[in-house]
């Protein structure tokens, strides 16, 4: 199964701990792909009644910092690789990525 980790934390950690974290993933050879996110994000709200809103994104705490998507034989273990993150503070939303494109539709 495929999972997309999102670590969710500010300040954004030193770059060579996200870095080691990264190889033991493709040491493990889980890692599909793995981004570092910039901090100039947009948030675009979209309703039903009038046209979007493009603003800057809201600085709170607790921003998507990296994300990374990992190929697990299940949940646990997807987990478990959030649980491995070499930091004191934040946290790591574990989604599932449901498969093809009929997930779309």
């Amino acid at each position: 199964m495929r999972y997309l980790l999102v670590l969710m934390t500010d300040p954004t950690p030193p770059a060579a701990v996200l870095q080691r974290y990264t190889v033991d993933l493709i040491r493990a050879g889980v890692l599909l792909a793995g981004e570092l996110l910039a901090d100039d994000a947009l948030l675009i709200e979209l309703v039903d009644d009038g046209p979007c809103r493009v603003v800057d994104a809201p600085r709170a705490t607790g921003r998507p910092t990296a994300v990374w998507i990992v190929q697990t034989a299940d949940r646990a273990e997807a987990v478990e690789w959030a649980r491995r993150l070499p930091l004191d503070r934040g946290r790591v939303e574990v989604r599932r990525i449901l498969n093809g494109a009929a997930a779309l539709v």
